[in-house]
């Protein structure tokens, strides 16, 4: 589950409430892509939004993914600082794996499983 560690701004992202696509179900923390309906982000895709709760079937709370956001997520295998990894099947957590990786690592918590960072 993708939260907000901090931002580089004062300001919130606001919450937006978008289609979403027929049949999914979306978890609160969830990478989300958005063209003209709401769907689960693949590993490699730069997400757009985070899920910020349930939805009712036709529309889904999420916020937008910004540059100024750094995020604190679970991983699946501890991936190392300073490199940019690929989401878990998911979309809820991260990977070691760095080929066509879309979230920049900035620091590890291996106490907690979780590392910090954000999407390039």
């Amino acid at each position: 589950m993708f939260k907000v560690k901090d931002r580089q701004n004062s300001c919130v992202e606001p919450f937006e409430f978008l289609p979403a696509k027929s049949g999914e179900v979306y978890a609160l923390g969830e990478a989300l892509t958005y063209t003209d309906k709401v769907t689960k982000c693949a590993a490699t895709a730069k997400p757009t939004h985070i899920c910020m709760g349930p939805g009712d079937g036709n529309v889904v709370p999420v916020m937008p993914v910004l540059a100024t956001t750094r995020f604190e997520v679970p991983y699946d295998a501890k991936p190392t600082a300073g490199t940019a990894v690929t989401l878990g099947t998911a979309g809820l957590s991260v990977t070691a794996t760095t080929t066509s990786g879309v979230f920049t690592i900035t620091d590890v918590d291996e106490a907690n499983g979780t590392a910090c960072g954000y999407f390039r």
